[in-house]
Order: structure tokens, then C-alpha cells, then sequence
């Protein structure tokens, strides 16, 4: 009983930082593209 409970905690954990992980890079560069075309436009106008 116990090791499977471990068990699925740490798959629970793995899967969240995963996530975590997937998410943040995905903000990352999208604010910098953000940033890029805002600089593009800035250079443009």
C-alpha cells in the first residue's frame, strides 16, 4: 500500500514539474516575441 502511494506522488510531482516547466517556456517566448515586434515597431514608426 504504502509504495504505490509513493509512487503516484512522485508521478503526480514529475507530471505537475513537467507542466511547469512547458508553461513557463512557452511565456518566455512569447513575451519575447512580444518584445520583438514591439521593438520592430517602434524602429517603423
Amino acid at each position: 500500500m504504502k509504495k504505490t502511494v509513493i509512487k503516484d506522488v512522485l508521478l503526480i510531482a514529475t507530471f505537475a514539474g513537467f507542466t511547469y516547466l512547458v508553461i513557463r517556456n512557452y511565456k518566455i517566448r512569447k513575451r519575447k516575441e512580444r518584445e520583438a515586434l514591439e521593438f520592430l515597431h517602434f524602429q517603423l514608426f
